[in-house]
């Protein structure tokens, strides 16, 4: 059975990430924590990166006002936190995390599409906390769809300067 930071291994190299996607710092150097993000759909993992804090604080940072507030009403009203905090603390296997979407709770494998994040310390250890958490696509397009036209076109940016792109023209993978 995997482990839970496995989840978070490059599913390009099966090893950890080793570089930030922007800067290209290696993580380890930065003497930051960095955040991976891994988008999948219908099991298949389109998209993935890891970003340090200070890139990612530059990103969010040029999202508008009022994306930053919808995200925040998302995750404050939409995800009973303390429940889920009660439930992980409770799991014999901390894997099992990655079973459910962390807001709506519908299970994994119902799922079209997931988006799965996790923050890692300077040392590459994994961050446990609020995340990792996994979150289905449908709650991923919720956040989406509250993004001000200006914060949608500055994720679109990221994406088009850092992917290819899924080949799926029914996926949109979400910000997170």
């Amino acid at each position: 059975m995997r482990h839970l930071a496995q989840w978070f291994d490059s599913i390009e190299t099966g090893k950890p990430f080793v570089s930030c996607k922007i800067c290209q710092n290696t993580l380890s150097t930065t003497g930051r924590s960095w955040v991976i993000n891994k988008h999948y759909h219908r099991k298949e993992c389109v998209m993935e990166y890891a970003i340090c804090d200070h890139c990612r604080d530059e990103v969010a940072g040029s999202f508008s006002e009022s994306s930053k507030a919808a995200i925040r009403d998302f995750l404050e009203t939409k995800i009973d936190w303390e429940q889920r905090m009660l439930e992980w603390k409770k799991l014999d296997q901390p894997i099992k995390r990655m079973d459910h979407c962390v807001a709506c709770t519908m299970p994994r494998e119902w799922m079209l599409g997931f988006t799965i994040s996790a923050q890692f310390r300077n040392d590459s250890s994994l961050i446990e906390g609020a995340l990792p958490l996994l979150l289905c696509s449908h709650c991923v397009s919720q956040i989406t769809e509250s993004l001000s036209p200006e914060s949608r076109e500055t994720w679109n940016r990221f994406i088009s300067m850092y992917f290819e792109g899924p080949d799926s023209p029914d996926y949109y993978p979400g910000i997170f």
